[in-house]
């Protein structure tokens, strides 16, 4: 990758990855904040669901300030108001105050999810931004596995509270670094081309690429939130099992979306995208077969998961860059919408599957993956073909070539 996307792409990945960790190195802390506040599980509870609802409500907000404002003002307004929150949240007086923060706290986290695939696909092309998308994704893919043992880890030496200053205090150390690379306007920008949500709704191809990535990025978060009860109910685990998955299943994405440049490149981004959708409907259907005929080993459940993560490091950063294939004014607006639909895919496998978790199967997780994964192979096979109907020039038009 030339020096010049490196430079962009890794100061990129720091907004990413201090979004993640206010929910990722949270997590542990939930079970001491509700002692020490007084509060009941629902409550606690709470905490976690408004972040996400605020990051799910700010998404079309962020994707239209992207383009009015430009990348460098919706950093400094997500990373300033990321670690405004959450010194709020460390200075919360009450549960109430608490929950207010946090949903503030997941809207910040917001902008990082929008600006950082735009400013990378509108500054590669093609193929380099397949390979931007998945180093961006390799790194983000450590906080997951990461964070939960660094929060563990913290509440050794300090509270809930410190666990929020400490974010608070890493955001605000990130900022002049991703400040410093975020452009003040999308590189391309032409504001004469329509942008608008109607528009590229209109957009058959990204339409349902955004919708195919959607789903099978909402089957990933449905097993996420969904395994620790698994491994407690069917098969007697601990914490332990559910660290196993997430290690085991970070290393297999990160070695697989290191060569995703290299698949793309040799079966085209289509290509790509169309493998792992297959992929993941393969291992899908075995193991909901398995689930049903046998009584599955929980090795088998790894050998699974770090399957599925491997396709995703396949079709994934193929999908984000195929999606985003947008003259620079409407990128910021489309993946917004690719992350509000990630999300409520997300949300939806997850409630789906919540009363039939405490069972001793993985057939309903593995059916309702199934269901979302099928969907998502049916929505690009046949590929589709671009319809674009921009009021300009596409990238890569017979128009756009033949202007260069």
């Amino acid at each position: 990758m030339p020096r010049p996307a490196l430079r962009t792409i890794l100061p990129l990945s720091l907004i990413t990855c201090t979004s993640m960790l206010s929910m990722d190195l949270y997590l542990p802390a939930v079970p001491s904040l509700q002692a020490a506040i007084g509060t009941s599980v629902t409550l606690a509870q709470a905490t976690i669901a408004l972040f996400l609802a605020g990051l799910a409500a700010s998404q079309l907000l962020w994707g239209e300030a992207l383009t009015r404002l430009g990348p460098r003002h919706c950093v400094l307004l997500g990373v300033g108001g990321l670690a405004a929150a959450s010194a709020g949240c460390a200075l919360a007086p009450d549960i109430g105050w608490l929950l207010v923060m946090r949903f503030v706290q997941g809207a910040a986290a917001g902008a990082a999810t929008v600006v950082a695939p735009s400013v990378v696909r509108a500054t590669l092309d093609d193929i380099d931004a397949v390979r931007g998308l998945a180093a961006i994704s390799m790194i983000e893919s450590i906080i997951p596995a990461a964070g939960p043992v660094l929060g563990a880890a913290l509440l050794l030496v300090t509270d809930w509270r410190g666990t929020f200053w400490v974010l608070a205090a890493v955001t605000f150390a990130v900022m002049p670094f991703v400040v410093r690379v975020a452009p003040r306007e999308m590189p391309g920008l032409d504001r004469t081309v329509k942008s608008g949500y109607a528009l590229i709704l209109s957009n058959r191809k990204f339409v349902r690429v955004a919708l195919s990535h959607a789903l099978c990025f909402g089957a990933l978060l449905t097993f996420v939130a969904s395994a620790p009860q698994m491994a407690v109910n069917a098969f007697g685990l601990g914490n332990a099992a559910f660290a196993t998955l997430q290690v085991c299943s970070v290393a297999t994405f990160m070695v697989t979306a290191s060569q995703s440049g290299r698949i793309a490149k040799a079966l085209g981004p289509a290509g790509a995208i169309r493998l792992g959708a297959a992929l993941h409907v393969a291992l899908c259907a075995a193991l909901l077969a398995g689930s049903l005929l046998l009584r599955l080993p929980f090795a088998v459940v790894v050998l699974f998961w770090c399957g599925f993560c491997g396709a995703l490091a396949v079709r994934g950063p193929a999908a984000f860059s195929e999606a985003l294939a947008l003259p620079p004014s409407q990128m910021g607006r489309a993946s917004a919408m690719m992350m509000l639909a990630i999300l409520l895919a997300g949300a939806f496998g997850t409630q789906a599957v919540a009363p039939f978790l405490a069972g001793p199967s993985t057939a309903p997780l593995a059916f309702a993956m199934l269901v979302l994964c099928g969907a998502s192979a049916w929505l690009v096979s046949p590929y589709p073909g671009q319809r674009p109907r921009y009021g300009g020039n596409a990238p890569g038009s017979a128009q756009d070539q033949s202007a260069d």
